[in-house]
């Protein structure tokens, strides 16, 4: 196991396991924040602003669901993907026009089963 990082310490960065979650440099991550690569950089040291938690916290909630659901590697391509449930848009888009809260509702009502069972 040498050369591996332990699977908690990943988890300590909020926002490296988004960017792992859906194959993003640090100047795209910060796109989705509407910041630039060098702001991600101060966020990674001094903490994700205020404002941009909210964002952070659901955007990890969507991460939680995609990697349940889905095969490992498959996320980068579908949030890349143009798709009719966000109205022709892709999940990065809807991210970076900050509807984060709407990509949560319709990521978690797309995996809800039980409405396919009623």
């Amino acid at each position: 196991m040498t050369g591996t990082v332990p699977p908690v310490a990943a988890e300590t960065d909020p926002l490296e396991r988004i960017a792992r979650t859906f194959a993003l440099s640090q100047a795209e991550l910060g796109q989705l924040f509407g910041v630039d690569g060098e702001a991600i950089k101060l966020w990674r040291t001094d903490g994700v602003p205020a404002q941009s938690q909210r964002k952070v916290e659901e955007l990890l909630a969507v991460c939680d669901l995609l990697e349940r659901k889905l095969k490992p590697g498959r996320i980068p391509q579908i949030s890349r993907r143009p798709a009719a449930a966000y109205g022709g848009r892709t999940m990065l888009e809807m991210i970076s026009d900050d509807e984060h809260h709407e990509l949560l509702a319709s990521t978690r009502n797309a995996f809800d089963w039980s409405r396919l069972a009623g």
